[in-house]
């Protein structure tokens, strides 16, 4: 498999917000977060390959990973349930969020984790296509996923998300993940921000659409954030693009954080 990685070190002498698998002595044990759209496994080929797509995931070594376009027994994917066995194949716990029916299956989100999610959220969110929030509990944080529809009704969406990242930042960090269908110099992402700090490359091919873009050519629209109130006390270490033009239309990306103590 030929991946190319795009890395971005980034130094922070700030205080490190708790997350999941802090040590007795509260010394930092790095955690890496990460999102990819999918596009329910299919790649170039047109053939809808699951193990060549939990061989990148399995690249990205994610503790947490969000995925968008995922098919849930599916006619066109097989009727596998692409969430499960992802998480067999990686070794993570699955998590499936539906948005709309599809084939005689479903189609929407998931989540990939090291942790059991202690409790599940879905939202349904406004679009042209129904779109949804997926938000799990853990025991530190709050982390998910979502892919925003197309449209101005985006903005009604990330209202929807605001009230809800306001409600469960009370509690712990909230980190969404995602396809937000916008680049990094837009209305909706202003939007966003208002609320949510975003800790992934803003600089890097994150959507390639099986297409060879001229170099230096830059597509971002997936993201890995974190709630602003938690923001400041979260250190990145590196954050990546890693090209993947075999598996989906989209790369993954990768964040990683050291993690020193928890929030209460």
């Amino acid at each position: 498999m030929h991946t190319g990685r795009l890395c971005l070190s980034i130094a922070a002498a700030v205080a490190v917000a708790g997350c999941a698998g802090v040590n007795a002595a509260g010394a930092a044990k790095r955690l890496n977060f990460a999102s990819y759209n999918i596009r329910h496994c299919a790649g170039p080929d047109g053939e809808v390959r699951i193990q060549r797509v939990a061989d990148a995931i399995a690249l990205e070594k994610p503790d947490f990973i969000g995925l968008n376009e995922v098919d849930c027994r599916s006619r066109r994917s097989g009727f596998v349930d692409q969430a499960a066995e992802l998480g067999r194949l990686v070794g993570l716990h699955a998590t499936f969020g539906k948005a709309i029916p599809h084939g005689g299956g479903e189609y929407g989100n998931a989540v990939l984790s090291r942790e059991k999610p202690l409790s599940v959220v879905k939202v349904p969110l406004p679009g042209k296509e129904p779109r949804m929030l997926l938000l799990c509990e853990f025991r530190d944080f709050w982390f998910g996923t979502t892919h925003l529809d197309f449209g101005s009704h985006q903005f009604a969406a990330i209202e929807v998300i605001r009230g809800v990242v306001a409600e469960k930042a009370k509690e712990k960090p909230v980190f969404i993940t995602g396809d937000w269908n916008n680049v990094p110099k837009s209305k909706t992402l202003d939007a966003m921000r208002e609320f949510m700090t975003v800790l992934s490359k803003e600089d890097a091919l994150t959507f390639h659409g099986y297409k060879k873009h001229p170099e230096g050519y830059v597509y971002c629209i997936d993201y890995i954030a974190v709630d602003n109130a938690h923001a400041g006390r979260l250190a990145v270490k590196d954050a990546h693009v890693t090209l993947h033009p075999e598996t989906s239309d989209h790369n993954p990306i990768s964040v990683s954080l050291d993690v020193a103590e928890p929030v209460r």
